[in-house]
């Protein structure tokens, strides 16, 4: 993690959890392509079926905030897009402290 980068957190429930994730994988390809953009951790809980986390990290939350715009149009993350039934929480951070 880089300092003073953007912490983009998105929680979000799937239908059908293999699907997602091959479209997950091509969202990725496709995001890590965009300016500003430095890492991306794809999670699924332990607790919760169906439910997955993403947390993007950008340089800026300029370019994080223009991802956002632009992921609304890319054909390759529109799979990805069709495979959410539901956003729990999309957020950008900043991180205060770390050890």
């Amino acid at each position: 993690m880089t300092t003073n980068s953007i912490l983009e957190l998105a929680v979000c429930i799937v239908a059908d959890k293999p699907a997602a994730a091959e479209a997950r994988n091509r969202a990725m390809q496709a995001v890590s392509r965009y300016p500003g953009f430095v890492s991306w951790r794809a999670v699924g809980s332990c607790e919760t079926q169906g439910m997955v986390a993403d947390l993007v990290e950008w340089e800026t939350l300029d370019a994080a905030k223009s991802a956002g715009e632009r992921v609304r149009v890319d054909p390759e993350f529109a799979p990805y897009m069709a495979a959410i039934s539901t956003v729990m929480l999309m957020q950008h951070f900043t991180v205060d402290q770390q050890i």
